[in-house]
């Protein structure tokens, strides 16, 4: 499975920068201005079909928008290059495993010790793990395992760490993704201002 991602960062950053130079530089040059909101409008389009497709053809974007092929690859090089991070998932169900998050409460202080430790010595299981603040700190442990009897061996291991003080578990039934990418069209339109 491959998919898109938009880095909010890079692309606030870039829209800031493309908003203070255009404005700046080519105020009173009208072909100027035509020319950088007909851009942002495609670069929203060809954001919104990467989105939707991350293997659609540079051709069928072209066509479909009634713009130059050349423009659209060049376009979308620029925007893989400052906007879109392309990367490759592998599908752990389909071999067999199970997944799902476990919530770590750690004593004050103690977080980062914690998680040092979850990856020293269940670096095999862990996907990520997330800092998070709910009135305290806790954190997030995506974690992958085959049996119930192995995630809960990882429970008890980490259970037993110094300075936690609770772990919960829950088991990742189904994951419904939003095919139409409501954010990413959202940030992707904000391009034309």
């Amino acid at each position: 499975m491959m998919t898109w991602c938009i880095n909010i960062g890079r692309f606030i950053k870039l829209k800031n920068e493309q908003g203070i130079n255009g404005s700046n530089s080519n105020r009173n040059n009208k072909s100027t201005q035509g020319h950088k909101s007909v851009s942002g409008s495609l670069d929203a389009k060809i954001i919104e079909e990467l989105l939707n497709d991350a293997f659609i053809s540079s051709t069928r974007i072209s066509k479909k928008h009634k713009a130059p092929l050349s423009t659209v690859q060049r376009r979308r090089r620029h925007l893989e290059n400052t906007i879109l991070t392309r990367r490759y998932e592998i599908d752990l169900t389909k071999q067999g495993f199970r997944i799902g998050e476990m919530t770590v409460v750690p004593q004050n202080g103690a977080s980062e010790k914690i998680i040092g430790g979850i990856f020293s010595k269940y670096s095999n299981h862990i996907l990520s793990i997330t800092m998070q603040i709910d009135g305290a700190i806790i954190l997030a442990v995506l974690v992958y395992f085959k049996t119930t009897a192995e995630i809960r061996d990882i429970m008890v291991g980490i259970h037993s760490m110094p300075g936690v003080e609770n772990v919960r578990f829950a088991e990742t039934v189904e994951i419904i993704r939003n095919r139409r990418n409501e954010l990413g069209k959202t940030v992707a339109r904000s391009i034309i201002g």
